[in-house]
């Protein structure tokens, strides 16, 4: 009898995964969610048919953490808000602050009317919000391309898109900093 490891698992389940509209989406899962989430270096997150005969992958998303550096344009009222505390340490302005990063999220064209991106975008948020209460951090962080109705979309959860330097096909940053409000909420929800 073969036994069938859970990485071949893995890999015969998202080897369906097609997402048309950014190829990049769709070679992370296939080429590189693995061995990033086998490194410790982010998370990968499923979303399936609980109803449906076979497992079939509809969306994913990953999470990570990261380092936010701070725009040097920021003042330094914008970096104590980002920090939650100050704008400096011993003296000096911070220049980065840690982050929770939205790496990839993407939705399996096979599927495509099975789930929105409204409610792929909650359940993020949700396992986001989750891991804040239990680790802390305040700041999230996204990477997208400049395409408009991108922007819009994350700007409906919160996210500002922030103002630099950008060459043509760089991907923009969007951050979303948690109010002391939502971060007190979820926390009173997890006891």
């Amino acid at each position: 009898m073969i036994e069938i490891s859970d990485e071949q698992k893995a890999q015969e389940l998202i080897s369906s995964f097609i997402c048309s509209k950014d190829h990049d989406v769709e070679m992370f899962l296939k080429h590189k969610a693995v061995s990033f989430e086998k490194s410790g270096k982010s998370r990968t997150f499923f979303i399936f048919d609980e109803d449906a005969e076979s497992f079939n992958v509809l969306a994913y998303y990953t999470l990570a953490l990261q380092v936010l550096k701070v725009p040097s344009s920021f003042s330094n009222r914008e970096v104590k808000k980002l920090d939650g505390f100050s704008a400096k340490i011993r003296g000096e302005r911070i220049t980065a602050v840690p982050a929770i990063l939205i790496g990839q999220v993407g939705k399996n064209d096979l599927y495509q009317e099975s789930l929105t991106g409204f409610k792929l975008m909650q359940y993020c948020l949700s396992t986001l919000f989750d891991g804040q209460a239990h680790l802390g951090g305040r700041v999230v962080m996204l990477e997208c391309k400049d395409i408009p109705y991108l922007i819009d979309f994350y700007k409906q959860f919160g996210f500002i898109k922030l103002e630099r330097d950008c060459q043509e096909d760089e991907l923009v940053q969007l951050i979303k900093t948690l109010r002391e409000d939502e971060l007190i909420e979820k926390t009173e929800l997890q006891q």
